[in-house]
């Protein structure tokens, strides 16, 4: 089984089609991109001052919460959390809706990201030589192993992304107790 057999995959729009507008029809979105991404993956928000916003009259291609997005940068998965509902995804994002099989998006994310056959799989097949990209193409033809019950999908995804906000959450104490012994260690001069 493949992920175009139980995904149907999109690209968000491409930044090139984005005109900047001052029409009063304009709306501002704000740009869907890896910070967020890793955000909605580890459920730690990062600074607001650097997100990338567009006033646009163009219309579609936003995200909802629990959408299952992939990124042709990172070759990461997650799923969207209500902080980033109405985003604007380009071209670098795919949205994996689920056709007709019952699929957990939270294991289909662990699945992407951790598993070792498909990451073999995604890096015996990446574009380019220096900037390397995944496509929509390799994303659909990677080859699943064989999916647990639906209930099991759920509990492992589950503990996927609340291991992963234990993780991020853990580094900030570590980030934050490093930055206060510098400040005390420069006091003593």
């Amino acid at each position: 089984m493949y992920i175009k057999d139980i995904f149907h995959s999109n690209t968000g729009v491409s930044q090139y089609r984005l005109e900047e507008s001052t029409s009063e029809k304009a709306v501002l979105y704000t740009l869907y991109g890896q910070n967020e991404l890793y955000e909605d993956l580890t459920g730690v928000p990062g600074p607001m001052s650097d997100r990338k916003q567009i006033r646009t009259e163009y219309k579609g291609a936003t995200l909802k919460t629990g959408d299952l997005i992939f990124s042709t940068i990172s070759g990461m998965a997650t799923i969207v959390t209500a902080d980033h509902e109405e985003y604007l995804f380009t071209q670098n994002y795919v949205r994996m809706e689920p056709l007709n099989t019952p699929i957990e998006k939270k294991f289909m994310a662990y699945l992407i990201n951790e598993n070792p056959k498909i990451r073999k799989q995604f890096k015996q097949n990446l574009q380019g030589s220096q900037v390397v990209r995944y496509s929509l193409s390799l994303l659909k033809d990677i080859q699943l192993p064989k999916l647990p019950s639906i209930e099991v999908q759920r509990i492992m995804g589950d503990i996927y992304f609340k291991q992963l906000r234990l993780r991020s959450l853990k580094q900030r104490v570590a980030d934050n107790t490093y930055r206060k012994a510098i400040i005390m260690l420069q006091g003593v001069n």
